[in-house]
């Protein structure tokens, strides 16, 4: 959450409030829907895109190393996205 959230700020709202909602709180995402007065339908739009745009964010503020096996090995914020730079105690 430390890392995501900052970014989630610079998604347009109406995907960042969907993405929030059930990704880091954990809501189904009719109970999305419901708390925002939207369509499961179109709910589940914003939630993808929502992550395509998250995830383009996170390739540009972060360098990321995996093993062989598509693990993770590690990572570092890139000195270029301010908006971490600016938003992060571990940055």
């Amino acid at each position: 959450g430390e890392f995501v959230r900052p970014l989630l700020q610079l998604l347009p709202k109406k995907y960042a409030a969907p993405l929030e909602l059930s990704d880091l709180e954990g809501l189904k995402q009719q109970e999305v829907a419901d708390k925002l007065g939207l369509s499961l339908t179109a709910t589940k739009t914003r939630i993808q895109r929502a992550r395509k745009l998250l995830k383009d964010q996170l390739t540009d503020c972060f360098h990321v190393e995996v093993d062989k096996n598509g693990q993770l090995t590690a990572f570092e914020v890139k000195g270029t996205c301010a908006v971490l730079q600016a938003n992060c105690s571990r940055c």
